[in-house]
């Protein structure tokens, strides 16, 4: 499970770096394109990881009482 989080962490990194710095490699309009949708999945898969969580605790709660 903790790698999945490490590797979500890296495409949100990954892709602030590339939208942020990447018009020094590439022209400026792919650089944010594909900076911003590595970001937005890194975001996207890691809010996901966050509501299954919640949701697994909601029912060990409900299995308790």
């Amino acid at each position: 499970m903790k790698t999945k989080r490490t590797f979500y962490l890296v495409l949100i990194l990954l892709g602030a770096g590339i939208a942020g710095l990447g018009d020094h490699i590439m022209q400026e309009e792919y650089a944010l394109s594909i900076g911003i949708v590595l970001l937005m999945l890194g975001l996207h898969k890691t809010t996901q990881l966050w509501s299954i969580g919640q949701y697994n605790e909601e029912e060990k709660d409900k299995e308790n009482n």
